[in-house]
């Protein structure tokens, strides 16, 4: 009787062994349709700040604040999450570096853990993690745009809105990675723009010496526990997400080595400082009480300032085009990821077709707009509750890739890694992903056993979609071509 393996290899599927002896010291390219390498140093700096900098700074604020009811507390636990996202984003450096793909983290696992993880991995976020981190970015993006003309606009309003410019700034990329670094970098500058207004009215406010707030800092009774921190933490990270996205543009970044780590550095330190200014004029211009209960935070700190007009048009303008950058960019990061994972068989093969003239993954790109938008009509689609299903499945597999980081340093020691982190770094995250994982099953049980439910499901999914897709390849081949076709005629002529 012949071995799975030697089915799937006579049967055309790809299941590759590592052979430790003949491994060599540079990591091999994936196989497969490659992408070109078109990103900058300047164009992976606005990538970084574009997609980090989103809706997080103008939504999770009155999240934090509410969990710890302490607009002091909640400034160190802004500052703690920059750290752990910039910490995180130079600790993965080394694995971008030395394992450049357009999986990103996917493709570490993969390297890593093997098959399975992978698949595991590919199920959690382009099924669950992204699709809602899409989600929200584009609800918070038509919340702040239908504010401007409606003063209370309806719930279905809201999310067809957000329908419609996912669809948009899918479009965005898959006219052309040099368009959409374009968009990036013009978007970029409206972001660090309405930060700044921000920070001014904060600025203004105090010299008009209205100093009542700023005395609140640290005189309120926090109601800090365990529980409350991790999910305040999880809302402040959720404003950081994003700093895995140059991950992704491993196959397309010039002199990767160089960019990678330079753009992560000057991104996110500018993403910090920026968050921690513009808290500290969030916190001056409204009350704790008022801070919790509004909920277009950067719109009602502003109009205290400097008026309404500020408030109310300037401010839910640059919001939302700060919206759509980090929308294009997670659209970005998502695609490749999916264009990675059916690259290696764990999506359907159409799913890794390339425009043959603008060398982009159409159908990869679609695949999670398609998910996000179904999220949005869910009845439980709120916010908050997305933040939470989308860090909540995230940290799973980023503990994962921390303490994957460890595992290769002692397998492959003499692997090329342009650039390595301290060995302390990933040891310390993998810890803290650990307490965030851990702490919300002590106060939500079952809503966290759901999500590791879901997890789950992908072992038998693995099982049935890949293993006896191999074992039957004749029908998963006639129904692959059959998609294949269909993709080449919808998306005017991709090529595998």
């Amino acid at each position: 009787m012949r071995s799975l393996d030697e089915i799937a290899i006579s049967d055309g599927c790809q299941i590759q062994e590592r052979d430790d002896e003949q491994e060599p010291l540079v990591a091999r390219p994936p196989s497969g349709p490659k992408l070109q390498r078109q990103i900058t140093l300047l164009g992976a700096v606005a990538l970084t700040i574009s997609t980090v900098i989103g809706s997080g700074i103008f939504v999770s604020p009155n999240g934090i604040v509410k969990e710890v009811n302490s607009v002091g507390v909640a400034l160190f636990i802004w500052l703690g999450c920059g750290l752990a996202a910039g910490a995180a984003a130079l600790c993965v450096c080394e694995l971008g570096c030395a394992i450049p793909s357009a999986g990103g983290i996917y493709s570490f696992v993969l390297r890593i853990y093997g098959k399975l993880p992978a698949f595991m991995f590919i199920w959690t976020f382009d099924l669950i993690s992204n699709p809602a981190g899409l989600a929200i970015i584009h609800l918070t993006l038509s919340k702040y745009l239908l504010a401007l003309f409606l003063s209370d606009p309806p719930d279905w309003a809201e999310k067809l809105c957000a329908v419609c410019f996912i669809l948009v700034l899918c479009g965005v990329n898959c006219i052309g990675v040099r368009f959409m670094t374009k968009v990036q970098t013009a978007l970029m500058f409206f972001k660090m723009l309405a930060i700044l207004i921000i920070v001014i009215a904060g600025a203004v406010y105090l010299g008009q010496g209205h100093h009542e707030n700023i005395d609140e800092f640290f005189t309120n009774e926090t109601t800090i526990t365990p529980t409350s921190f991790t999910y305040a933490f999880y809302s402040g990270l959720w404003a950081y997400s994003g700093w895995d996205a140059l991950f992704h543009a491993g196959e397309e970044m010039d002199d990767m080595a160089r960019t990678l780590p330079l753009a992560i550095k000057l991104g996110m330190c500018a993403v910090i400082v920026a968050y921690l200014l513009a808290n500290v004029a969030y916190m001056s211009l409204l009350s704790t009480a008022d801070l919790i209960a509004s909920k277009a935070v950067a719109e009602a700190a502003v109009a205290v300032s400097l008026g309404k007009v500020y408030g109310n048009i300037i401010i839910p303008l640059f919001v939302a085009l700060s919206c759509m950058g980090a929308g294009t960019g997670s659209i970005f990061m998502v695609g490749r990821q999916v264009f990675a994972a059916a690259r290696e068989g764990h999506f359907p093969k159409f799913l890794s077709l390339l425009h043959p003239k603008r060398n982009t993954p159409i159908p990869a790109l679609i695949f999670p707009c398609v998910i996000a938008t179904l999220l949005l009509f869910l009845p439980t689609s709120s916010i908050e509750s997305l933040i939470e299903l989308s860090q909540f499945t995230m940290w799973i597999f980023y503990g994962a890739c921390f303490a994957g980081i460890i595992v290769l340093r002692i397998r492959e020691p003499e692997l090329h890694r342009p650039y390595k982190t301290w060995i302390i770094v990933p040891a310390v995250l993998t810890l803290l992903s650990v307490y965030l994982l851990v702490t919300p099953f002590i106060q939500r049980p079952v809503s966290s056993a759901v999500v590791i439910a879901i997890v789950l499901l992908s072992i038998p999914a693995y099982y049935f979609i890949i293993v006896r897709s191999c074992m039957a390849s004749s029908l998963q081949n006639s129904v692959s071509d059959f998609l294949v076709r269909v993709a080449r005629y919808a998306c005017c002529g991709v090529s595998s």
